[in-house]
């Protein structure tokens, strides 16, 4: 077995697996989300603590925050800086590869005090610990974080520095006073809506500026793409398998065919260094019975 061939199709199927999880979530969220009816904003209050609820409705919110990059009026927003860096690494044969990583070097999530309207009430919301589904408003390069307020020389300099082999980029999602979300979370004690408690079996809390509608078309959409991942991914594992072994194979009769060539030149040598040792025989005893030959004729000569 090739062992790098092997390594890779083991790193594709850790992919796959991972996909596979991936779709899973997105199926259980896509069951949960078909299970469960839109309820009324004004109904939720009755509603026991632990049940899986919907509602669709306006984001209201007490006292609008300001959002941190864009400056917005919002009830939500995430600011972050990623910093995408630069490094080289050697691989097996000790040639230099240039890679990036991107890391986030700050992260900010606030939120106010919202709950959501329709036609039939409200009922107040808790963002912590939902997955929030945003409207991106900011998305541009920017300085490194704490050279945002430096001009002049040193500003330049060091941010020429810390550019040399890192760029950093700004991002800001936010949620607006007064818009269309979806939420589907549980109800918690004194009927707000909010992420499920501990020991519960709902682990879904979404607080989205799109519809019911929207998230099941977008999450059906992901399922059948990471479906269509997954099978490629399993399937190239298995063929980086497959040529592993084969790899393997070829390396392992290659090795069988020159230990026999190496054994048949051996045997030839063998033969022929017995085959020149017999002739060396043979012409030493033809030496040697012309000697006794030529011996015997003096012999005859000297009795004469």
């Amino acid at each position: 077995m090739n062992v790098v061939l092997a390594v890779f199709a083991g790193i594709t199927a850790i992919i796959g697996l991972a996909l596979l999880w991936w779709r899973w979530r997105v199926m259980r969220e896509l069951k949960v989300m078909s299970s469960v009816e839109v309820s009324g904003a004004g109904g939720v209050a009755a509603m026991p603590p632990g049940q899986m609820v919907e509602v669709a409705g306006t984001l209201r919110v007490r006292q609008p925050l300001t959002a941190e990059f864009s400056g917005k009026p919002c009830a939500y927003y995430k600011a972050e800086i990623e910093r995408e860096e630069v490094y080289y690494e050697r691989d097996s044969q000790g040639r230099e590869e240039r890679r990036t990583r991107t890391t986030t070097v700050y992260s900010n999530m606030k939120f106010g005090q919202c709950l959501i309207e329709d036609s039939s009430g409200k009922v107040g919301i808790d963002f912590e610990g939902a997955d929030v589904e945003a409207i991106q408003m900011v998305n541009e390069p920017c300085p490194p974080p704490g050279q945002m307020q430096m001009s002049g020389i040193v500003g330049g300099v060091l941010s020429a520095l810390a550019n040399s082999n890192s760029s950093y980029r700004r991002k800001e999602s936010v949620l607006g006073p007064d818009i269309p979300v979806f939420v589907l979370g549980e109800v918690r004690e004194g009927g707000l809506i909010g992420k499920p408690g501990k020991g519960s079996h709902n682990k879904i809390f979404v607080i989205s500026h799109k519809s019911k509608e929207e998230r099941t078309t977008s999450l059906t959409k992901t399922a059948r793409w990471l479906l269509i991942f997954i099978i490629l991914c399993f399937v190239a594992a298995a063929g980086l398998l497959a040529w592993s072994v084969t790899k393997g194979e070829e390396k392992k009769s290659a090795a069988l065919i020159l230990r026999s060539a190496q054994s048949a030149r051996l045997e030839d040598d063998t033969a022929a260094a017995e085959a020149r040792s017999s002739e060396r025989f043979a012409g030493l005893r033809i030496e040697m019975e012309d000697s006794r030959g030529v011996q015997t004729q003096d012999v005859a000569l000297c009795l004469l």
